[in-house]
């Protein structure tokens, strides 16, 4: 999937048609950032790992956060900087492949990831996971969701998903400890439907 090509208006794949707006687009905080921000779960240094249109790095630098945003795609990250300004709040972003993090080494506190993980392949996940490790240090928290393989029992589901056992084994694997690990149904508000999520919290 070519995420820029994507937010550029294009066909991100082949045999997927162009899409104007992308879905996840509803210019505002997504619920599981606003419950981690509610919950004191984020703190210190922030990186907001596939930040996208930048909504959520927006929100938690609102809220007091010294926040960074990275995305593999340069066009989102132009309405994300765009956004900043009119929001008035100050965030560093830049455009950066999630499975590398060249040239972050223990410069985060907290990680979130709102749907940048299950984008990638296993072998981009594995090195995800090694990636963000390194990027955080000693004590960091990474608070993650990602689309659960539960999706699959209700039809077609053209989306990526994952299991337990592989989040379990990948961030286990990279040196993470796995705090808590739950699923959840949230709405799809611009599909108009339902999707179960896992809800990762883990510890370097």
């Amino acid at each position: 999937m070519d995420f820029d090509a994507l937010y550029r208006g294009e066909s991100p794949a082949p045999g997927v048609p162009p899409i104007t707006t992308p879905p996840w687009d509803t210019k505002a905080p997504k619920e599981n950032v606003i419950a981690w921000q509610e919950a004191g779960l984020i703190r210190g240094d922030v990186l907001d790992i596939g930040c996208g249109l930048g909504d959520n790095a927006i929100y938690l630098a609102k809220h007091g956060h010294t926040v960074t945003g990275l995305d593999i795609s340069p066009t989102a990250l132009i309405t994300a900087e765009r956004r900043a300004v009119d929001a008035r709040v100050a965030v560093r972003f830049a455009t950066t492949d999630a499975t590398r993090l060249d040239g972050y080494t223990e410069a985060f506190d907290t990680v979130i990831d709102s749907g940048c993980y299950h984008c990638l392949d296993h072998a981009g996940r594995a090195d995800y996971a090694v990636a963000v490790h390194r990027a955080t240090r000693p004590g960091a928290t990474l608070l993650l969701s990602a689309f659960s393989d539960a999706n699959a029992a209700t039809g077609d589901w053209p989306r990526p998903m994952v299991s337990e056992e592989e989040l379990r084994r990948t961030f286990g694997d990279a040196g993470w400890t796995i705090a808590s690990l739950e699923s959840s149904t949230v709405p799809l508000e611009a599909e108009g439907t339902d999707a179960v999520m896992w809800m990762l919290r883990a510890h370097r």
